[in-house]
């Protein structure tokens, strides 16, 4: 027996003949009664008394829709609610600090706009660290910043920020229009940890120029830098959109140091091949539409 002959044979009990049942199937009347016969050989016994040109279901046939009548629904309701399975799966996203800081939840909201029923798991955690993630699939989607060299990844771009040294006007250096790569050894630096793409970006910058700088303050967290920059405790590398406010209030100024200016890039990774779900195209369009929103800024 098949679901096909249940729901015909359902139609037909149902509609209460042959040509109905025909009518809402969609289907020729000598097609439904042939799908009838077949199950009624299939079963052993009839399931509609066929007198003349008319026929009815009889006792057998009302004692088996009975029993298939649940079953068709429960079948139906799976069949109607399958399609929200795959919506309704948790979407995994590991993000650095700096974009879940700056721009993931902005994202994440127009996302959510998009596919309601679809939750989202965020972790934050170090660049190197969410790139990691992605490689052993303990998340499907990673947002990380600077050099992304693994060639199983998909990367794509949609945004980019500059790195800018800021202290506070009162700092002994702020008086210096530019700062002489002599003298980064003695000042007081408040840096992101090492392995972070933003550390990296600097250390990367500073070992071409054979150069080597001792943090007094290391965070993961560019906020505290932030704090620790305006209460007058030392020079901070943080994006400049972070620190933009403060450089407009003049709570805090920009230093510039002798030939070095940083810039970050930021992507959207996610394994090769890792299946594309459909919140996974959501992300992919997402992130297209913002990289061509930044680019047309």
């Amino acid at each position: 027996m098949t679901i096909r002959q249940w729901k015909v044979f359902r139609a037909v009990v149902e509609q209460g003949s042959l040509t109905r049942a025909a009518q809402v199937l969609y289907m020729s009347q000598p097609a439904v009664s042939h799908v009838v016969t077949e199950l009624e050989q299939q079963l052993g016994y009839t399931l509609l008394d066929r007198i003349g040109r008319h026929c009815a279901v009889n006792e057998r046939g009302l004692q088996l829709y009975h029993k298939l009548v649940p079953i068709l629904e429960a079948i139906e309701d799976l069949e109607q609610n399958t399609a929200d399975f795959e919506k309704q799966a948790p979407l995994r996203i590991g993000s650095s600090i700096t974009i879940a800081n700056m721009w993931l939840p902005s994202l994440v909201a127009r996302f959510h706009d998009l596919y309601p029923k679809t939750p989202v798991r965020v972790q934050v955690d170090r660049a190197k660290e969410i790139v990691r993630k992605v490689l052993v699939n303990e998340v499907d989607l990673g947002f990380t910043e600077g050099v992304c060299e693994e060639e199983c990844l998909v990367k794509l771009p949609f945004s980019r920020y500059r790195l800018t040294f800021v202290c506070r006007p009162d700092w002994p250096v702020a008086k210096h229009k530019i700062l002489k790569l002599d003298q980064l050894a003695e000042q007081a630096w408040l840096l992101r940890e090492q392995g972070s793409a933003i550390r990296d970006s600097l250390d990367s910058a500073l070992r071409l120029r054979q150069i080597q700088v001792k943090p007094a303050w290391e965070s993961v967290n560019s906020q505290v830098l932030k704090q620790a920059a305006l209460a007058g405790l030392g020079i901070a590398l943080l994006p400049e959109q972070m620190v933009r406010p403060q450089l407009a209030s003049g709570e805090l100024t920009e230093v510039k140091i002798e030939g070095i200016e940083l810039e970050n890039q930021n992507w959207m990774i996610y394994h090769r091949d890792k299946f594309e779900s459909e919140a996974i195209r959501g992300w992919k369009h997402l992130i297209e539409q913002t990289e061509k929103e930044n680019g047309d800024e």
